[in-house]
C-alpha cells in the first residue's frame, strides 16, 4: 500500500480510536478496499504520466475536499492544520479578518452576518451578500474555508472583494483593511420605559453566563421587559443555546430535538427563568444555535418574534480532531424545536414580519454628469436628479424633464444650501446635492423599525 494511502486510512483509523466509531481499515468491505485501489492507481497513474507529476500532499487534499463536496452538505468540512486552528481561534471570538460570519448557499460564499463595528461592517456588508471574489480569486463554488483562507490576513493588510448584492441586483467591488477582530458576545444597555436592550452575537462556551449577568445587571438598572436582539447571529454551540432559552422555557420541557442517524435526543430546560416579557428581534443572519433559542421561546409563548424569515440552518455538527492537527466539522443530526418544527431550510417566521428601512440603491450611487441641465432639458440624468429631489422632499416630478417643477426645486435647493440662485444644474450642485442625499440616506437607513417595533410591543402591554 502506497505511503499517501496510508496516511489516509491513519487519520480514519485515529478519528474511529478517539470517537469510538466502529470498523478499522483491517475489517473494510472488499468494496471499499476496490476503492481505495482504484484511488491509489488513479494518483500513480497521474504521478508517472501527467506532464508535471503529482504532489501527494496536494492530491490527498484534493481527494478529502472532494469527497466531502459531492455530499452536498456545505457545513461537512476537512479543515488542515492552520485551517483548523484558524476555525478553532473563530469559536473562541478572536480573529484577524474583516469581521464577517459566512456560510454557503446555492452554491456562494454569502455574508450570513457582519459583526458588528468591524471593517466589514463598516464597509457596508450585508447578510445576504455574496463574495464572488477575494483579491482576484474566485469563490464561487467554494467552501467557507477556502473563502476565510484568502479573505484573512495580517492586520493592516487590504483584501479587495467583488461582491453580488441580490437584493439589489447589482454587483459591486469593496476593498477592506484586515483588523484583528475581537467579537464580544452580549451587549446591553436600558431603553426608554424600562425596556433592557440585549444584543446576543453569538453561542461560545462563555455565553450562557454573559447573557444572565447581563439580565441581572439590566434588572438592577430598573429593566421590566426585554428586547432580545438575535440578528445576525450565525448560532455557536448547541448547549449554550439550550442553556440560554432556558431563561424562558418551563424547566424540564424540550427545548429542541435532536434527530441524528440512528437516535434522537430531547435537550430539555434547566428552568432559569428570567421572568421578563420579551421581543425577539431576529432576521436573515440569524441562523443555528440562534434559531433553537429564538424556536423555543416562540414554541412556548415566552416572547414575541419580530423581524423578518430567519436563515433556516437546521442541523447540528461535530468538531472531530484528526492526527497531525487537521480537523474536520461532521453534520451528525438535523433539530426540531421542542414542539417539533423544523428550521432547516425553512426557518422561523416572525410574529410581526418587520422589513428593515431600506433606501433605493441607486440612491447610494453618486449623480455624475456630463452636460450643464437647463430648463427643458432632457434625459435619464434629468430623472436621476429629479429622484434625488425628491427624496430630499423638494420635489415630486419624476418625468425626465427640466419643467417648471424641476427648475424651482433646483432654486430652492440652491436657495437651502447657499449656493448661487440659478436655474442650472452645475458641478458645485451636484457635489452639493451628493453630499444631501448621502447623509439623508444614513439617516433613513439609522432608523431602526425593528427595533421601534418591538419597543412598541413591549410598551404598550
Amino acid at each position: 500500500m502506497s505511503r499517501w494511502v496510508s496516511r489516509l486510512l491513519g487519520s480514519v483509523l485515529a478519528l474511529s480510536l478517539m470517537f469510538g466509531t466502529a470498523g478499522s481499515a483491517a475489517a473494510a468491505t472488499s468494496d471499499r478496499d476496490a476503492a481505495f485501489s482504484l484511488l491509489q492507481r488513479v494518483f500513480e497513474i497521474v504521478e508517472y504520466y501527467h506532464k508535471d507529476g503529482a504532489d501527494l500532499d496536494a492530491f490527498l487534499q484534493g481527494a478529502l475536499q472532494g469527497g466531502l463536496e459531492a455530499l452536498g452538505d456545505p457545513y461537512t468540512n476537512y479543515f488542515s492544520e492552520p485551517e483548523f486552528r484558524e476555525f478553532l481561534d473563530s469559536l473562541e471570538g478572536t480573529v484577524t479578518g474583516i469581521g464577517v460570519y459566512l456560510e454557503v448557499a446555492d452554491g456562494y460564499v454569502i455574508v450570513a452576518a457582519p459583526i458588528k463595528g468591524t471593517p466589514a461592517y463598516e464597509a457596508g456588508l450585508q447578510a445576504g451578500d455574496r463574495i464572488l471574489e477575494a483579491n482576484g480569486v474566485s469563490l464561487v463554488g467554494e467552501t467557507t474555508e477556502k473563502a476565510s483562507s484568502v479573505i484573512r490576513g495580517e492586520p493592516g493588510t487590504a483584501v479587495k472583494l467583488r461582491i453580488e448584492r441580490p437584493s439589489e441586483g447589482r454587483t459591486f467591488e469593496a476593498t477592506i483593511v484586515r483588523a484583528v477582530i475581537n467579537v464580544p458576545e452580549v451587549e446591553s444597555e436600558m431603553l426608554e420605559d424600562g425596556v433592557g436592550y440585549l444584543a446576543l452575537t453569538g453561542f461560545s462556551d462563555s455565553a450562557s453566563t454573559e447573557f444572565y449577568n447581563a439580565v441581572e445587571e439590566l434588572k438592577e438598572q430598573g429593566a421590566t421587559s426585554l428586547v432580545l436582539d438575535l440578528r445576525n447571529n450565525p448560532g455557536g454551540y448547541v448547549q449554550s443555546a439550550v442553556a440560554i432559552a432556558s431563561a424562558w422555557v418551563p424547566k424540564g420541557e424540550p427545548v429542541l430535538i435532536e434527530v441524528g442517524k440512528d437516535d434522537q435526543t430531547v435537550h430539555r430546560s434547566r428552568g432559569s427563568l428570567i421572568n421578563l416579557p420579551t421581543v425577539v428581534l431576529v432576521n436573515g443572519g440569524s441562523a443555528s444555535a440562534a434559531e433553537i433559542l429564538a424556536g423555543a421561546i416562540q414554541d412556548y409563548g415566552a416572547g414575541t418574534l419580530v423581524g423578518t424569515q430567519t436563515f433556516g440552518k437546521g442541523t447540528v455538527q461535530q468538531i472531530l480532531f484528526l492526527t497531525g492537527g487537521a480537523g474536520m466539522k461532521v453534520t451528525i443530526a438535523e433539530y426540531l424545536t421542542g414542539k417539533g418544527r423544523k428550521v432547516d431550510g425553512v426557518g422561523l417566521t416572525p410574529d410581526h414580519v418587520v422589513e428593515p428601512a431600506k433606501v433605493d440603491a441607486s440612491l447610494r450611487q453618486p449623480l455624475e454628469l456630463d452636460r450643464l441641465l437647463l430648463p427643458g432639458s432632457v434625459g435619464l440624468d434629468v430623472l436621476a436628479l429629479q429622484e434625488r429631489l425628491a427624496f430630499l422632499g423638494y420635489s415630486n416630478e419624476q418625468d425626465g424633464v427640466m419643467g417648471t417643477l424641476t427648475v424651482r426645486a433646483v432654486y430652492r435647493f440652491r436657495f437651502a444650501n447657499d449656493l448661487a440662485v440659478t436655474s442650472a444644474v452645475d458641478s458645485a450642485f451636484v457635489t452639493k446635492l451628493n453630499e444631501r442625499v448621502a447623509e439623508a440616506v444614513r439617516a433613513q437607513e439609522a432608523v431602526d423599525v425593528q427595533l421601534e417595533k418591538a419597543i412598541e410591543l413591549l410598551t404598550s402591554r
